[in-house]
């Protein structure tokens, strides 16, 4: 008498079971990629990406009306010889060019930005600026108007007025129309007081996780995750082999990235 084995089918709870198992791998799988996100979501990254962009590409529009012969013309903050706007010119409030609020104030009154667009969208903080009464032009413009941080130019005024100490000069080569990829000159601002603490609109406070659009002078934008850069190089000066972008080196020959005046960083929210 033959034996025949019993092959059982695949039955419905078969089925089930599979089912269960694949919704649970995607469920999983859709939390890691949640946990990942930076706070405010993919699309406000994007567009905040792009709005740095845009940003710097206003600057370089700027510049080819701020030059003389067939030099790279300069970002605003500077005149068309490469010095630093002096205290009240071209700004009409108490600010130079070297105060960030200064320069996106020549943006905002040339056109070349709305104040919309120098907010980043995931940035509960800021607040368009509007034109108040009795003034003429975005006089009082301030850091809660804007999201952005920018190259520092104090040195350079420093060296300008007579004040020199070595390296003064070196960053602020770059606070025109080079197209050095290599150049951090934009980017997300810096919460906090320092690397321990800091974080950004897209992260938790005092987390020491600093995340944000960064833009170079060839109007590369990226997300980062991180705030210290290999290779950065500003002007003919040497690369940098670790450039922090929130701090100030004592050579002036990196990146630094001042928000809420010539010399400052961090902001405190």
């Amino acid at each position: 008498m033959s034996m025949h084995s019993k092959h059982r089918g695949f039955t419905a709870v078969d089925l089930i079971a599979v089912i269960a198992i694949s919704l649970i791998g995607i469920a999983l799988f859709l939390v890691v990629l949640q946990l990942g996100q930076p706070r405010g979501g993919g699309s406000r990254l994007m567009n905040n990406n792009t709005q740095l962009r845009g940003i710097h590409q206003g600057f370089v529009i700027f510049a080819q009306s701020n030059k003389k012969g067939g030099n790279d013309g300069y970002f605003p903050g500077m005149d068309s010889s490469g010095n630093i706007l002096p205290d009240g010119e071209a700004t009409g409030y108490s600010g130079d060019g070297t105060e960030p609020a200064s320069r996106l104030r020549m943006m905002l009154e040339g056109n070349f930005v709305t104040p919309d667009y120098i907010i980043n969208p995931a940035d509960t903080r800021a607040m368009e600026a509007e034109i108040q009464p009795g003034q003429v032009e975005y006089q009082g413009l301030t850091a809660d108007h804007f999201s952005y941080a920018m190259l520092g130019l104090a040195e350079a005024l420093r060296h300008q007025e007579g004040r020199y100490e070595p390296g003064d000069d070196l960053r602020a080569i770059e606070w025109k129309e080079t197209l050095n990829t290599a150049a951090i000159v934009l980017s997300d601002r810096a919460l906090g007081t320092d690397r321990k603490n800091i974080s950004s609109v897209f992260t938790e406070p005092g987390s020491g996780d600093w995340r944000g659009g960064v833009v170079r002078n060839d109007n590369s934008t990226s997300f980062e995750t991180q705030t210290e850069f290999e290779d950065t190089k500003y002007g003919n000066n040497d690369a940098n082999d670790f450039d922090h972008i929130f701090e100030d080196e004592p050579n002036a020959s990196d990146a630094f990235l001042v928000f809420e005046d010539a010399v400052t960083a961090y902001s405190k929210n």
